[in-house]
């Protein structure tokens, strides 16, 4: 417990002893959070959710109704560019809105043919025994057409889709098209080694999960770090005094979300103004209520309830509302297919998702990072390494941009804002307080970031990791404490990242953890988690060995079968420990009573309290911090009482009533060693895979 000397603890002032407990919010949308709204689309509407008008602060366009009305939803929008890999054969360089029409010839048509030809006789053939190989077979294919006439690879995929009936969400063509994700699938094929390890990633994780998994690259840490880790790396002592800060995750808005629509759908999103139940297409079963429905993003109305609540619940200060700061872990644009996106929908998004969070915590900054639903098409991200420079800086536009707002809301400086917009929307930015947070783009280890499948031997194409790897050395020479942001975890049950990043992510974090990394926060899963990190790549878990702790924030859209939450941190000033965590969440399974009546809206009620929730039989000093050690000691009384899991589950899903319960040996297991695994190659370890990581 080196580092946990006290001395004696102030007093409190009052509006930090406790945490507001529920609050009911006004019947109708905050009128004020926006300046106009469209005709017909009023904040005092009922039957319809509200549609501000929005001015982008950045260019001064007025983004217009039809991009979210939810009686007019684009599904293939040809205005913003798609990208294709050069052709080798003809020195074709295929840019940015160039036609695909005018590249289409008889010979590369006939090159199309050939190849779905080749991979259905590879695919039905017995010349290949094993489906792994097929697969790196039929790639291969793949590649020489990516190579030769890559603006015929989006038609060859959507053929191979209906083919073999791959289509999840949405059709093959909505898929597949080079105005969705055929442009980017053309550029993976094109640059990736897909008959060797990419490949093999490729295979396992998209085509046929029975092909395994390479081996986890060894990693050469030679020079990464500039010096040796110090003797005395131990986290400073706790000041006693404390400090409100603000941690939003997964607002998801959904602008487009249709009051009655269907909310139990065939399709996805629910609460569309197509969606019907697959077995009454002609009757709503389920209507989606005003404030929000668990296969459903964030409506408007749930949006404005929360926003009043967050301040109201969770601040701190003499008047009760005020935060030191705010965290954002990512993720504002609603769960749309790729083709029904478009760049000015995430724009838009951007825009009015980030305008309402300043009215929750007025003058506070807040520092976000970007999630893997904030660009377009979603998740995907390429490195400033690819070539030709055109397929590298093709995200460019939404760094640019989403760095812009911060810096037009005062959250970070010019200097910060210069760094983001060319370098993945991550940056370094200190506090007042002297905190250093660094916040970093984790689409660079996120398993649905197809670019991530080029090169995967490099365990940090995107530079990221050196970047951070830096930062903190220069923290360490000064003395300076440091959180780091990002959206996907990179631990838990090992079913979100890649083993390779994550493994690089947790040796930094061994080796600046705790002497200058005081905490890590994620987003991304919706649910309530948390990971620990030890020594030595978690060789012996143990809580002399604990050394940082991955809070992974709970959502504020419901989205899949959870509650709306939020949630709160008092923290050391001194260490930026946390000491206590507070979440809040509104019953979602209550908002249809609140259909047809303007009494009143949606309560958020305070869920727990970490340290009341499973401190009880843990011996700790009620100024020491919630750190890495303390929640070991947690996964320890779990071992004694299974039954403690069972409360964790009740609050990883926010006190859902569509939670399953987790009672069963292996599931009580299975989150013991997820909550002890920080990086995927250690949760590969739980004996009983990924299936209870999530309670959706």
């Amino acid at each position: 417990m080196a580092g946990l000397a006290l001395a004696q603890t102030p007093a409190l002032p009052p509006y930090l002893q406790t945490a507001s407990a529920a609050y009911t919010g006004a019947p109708y949308f905050p009128s004020y959070l926006f300046a106009q709204y469209w005709p017909s689309f009023e904040p005092t509407q009922t039957v319809v959710q509200p549609q501000p008008k929005i001015t982008d602060p950045i260019n001064g366009m007025i983004y217009p109704l039809e991009l979210t009305d939810p009686a007019t939803i684009p599904d293939a929008d040809t205005t913003d560019p798609y990208v294709l890999p050069p052709s080798l054969l003809t020195d074709a360089v295929v840019g940015p809105l160039l036609p695909i029409t005018n590249l289409s010839t008889p010979g590369s048509l006939a090159l199309a043919a050939q190849a779905l030809q080749s991979i259905l006789e590879i695919a039905y053939g017995k010349d290949i025994n094993e489906t792994c190989g097929k697969c790196t077979a039929a790639l291969g294919v793949g590649k020489m057409l990516a190579n030769t006439a890559p603006w015929e690879v989006p038609g060859l995929l959507i053929s191979l889709c209906n083919e073999f009936a791959y289509d999840s969400y949405g059709t093959c063509t909505e898929n597949f098209a080079v105005n969705s994700d055929g442009d980017i699938a053309t550029q993976v094929l094109a640059l990736a080694d897909v008959t060797g390890q990419d490949g093999q990633y490729i295979c396992s994780l998209f085509i046929d999960s029975t092909c395994p998994l390479p081996a986890v690259n060894e990693l050469d840490l030679t020079g990464y770090f500039a010096t040796p880790k110090p003797a005395n790396a131990v986290a400073p002592s706790p000041s006693g005094e404390r400090i409100r800060v603000l941690h939003l995750s997964d607002f998801h808005l959904d602008p487009r979300y249709s009051t009655y629509s269907e909310a139990d759908c065939a399709q996805y999103l629910c609460c569309r103004s197509y969606s019907t139940n697959g077995q009454s297409p002609n009757q709503t079963i389920l209507p989606a209520a005003r404030y929000g429905a668990y296969y459903c993003d964030t409506p408007y109305d749930l949006a404005g309830a929360a926003i009043e609540a967050i301040p109201i619940l969770a601040g701190a200060g003499p008047t009760g509302r005020e935060f030191d700061f705010a965290i954002f872990t990512g993720d504002l644009t609603s769960h749309d297919n790729d083709n029904q996106l478009s760049r000015a929908y995430v724009e838009y998004e951007e825009t009015s998702v980030y305008s309402m969070i300043k009215y929750a915590i007025g003058y506070s900054p807040i520092y976000p990072t970007l999630g893997n639903h904030d660009t377009w098409p979603q998740a995907y991200n390429s490195p400033l390494t690819l070539q030709p420079e055109y397929l590298a800086n093709q995200f460019s536009w939404n760094y640019e941009y989403i760095s812009a707002l911060w810096a037009e809301a005062g959250w970070i400086d010019s200097t910060t804002y210069q760094y983001a917009s060319v370098h993945y929307g991550g940056y370094a930015y200190t506090t007042w307080r002297g905190l250093r947070i660094i916040s970093f783009n984790t689409d660079f280890w996120y398993r649905d970031n197809w670019y991530n499948y080029v090169n995967t031997t490099d365990p940090d194409i995107s530079g990221q990791f050196r970047w951070m790897a830096d930062e903190l050395q220069a923290s360490e020479d000064a003395g300076q404490r440091v959180w780091i942001i990002g959206h996907v975890p990179p631990g838990w049950n090992g079913n979100q990242a890649l083993p390779n990043p994550t493994n690089l992510f947790y040796q930094i974090i061994d080796r600046y953890a705790p002497h200058v990394i005081a905490e890590t926060f994620f987003g991304h899963t919706h649910e309530d988690e948390f990971s620990i990190f030890y020594a030595n790549n978690g060789t012996d878990m143990s809580a002399a060995t604990a050394l940082a702790t991955a809070w992974t924030a709970p959502s504020l859209t419901p989205l899949s079968n959870l509650n709306s939450g939020f949630r709160a941190y008092d923290v050391d000033p001194v260490t930026f420990n946390i000491v206590d965590s507070y979440t809040w969440f509104s019953n979602i399974s209550d908002a249809p009573a609140l259909d047809n009546q303007t009494m009143i809206g949606p309560t958020y009620t305070l869920e727990y309290s970490a340290r009341e929730a499973y401190g009880a039989n843990i011996t700790w000093p009620k100024s020491a911090p919630l750190n890495a050690t303390w929640w070991h000691l947690v996964t320890e009384q779990w071992e004694i009482n299974p039954s403690l899991v069972e409360k964790f589950t009740i609050y990883e899903g926010k006190s859902s009533v569509m939670t399953a319960n987790c009672t069963n040996t292996a599931c009580v297991q299975s989150k013991i060693c997820y909550a002890r695994s920080g990086s995927v190659p250690i949760a590969g370890l739980c004996p009983y895979g990924s299936t209870y990581g999530s309670v959706q």
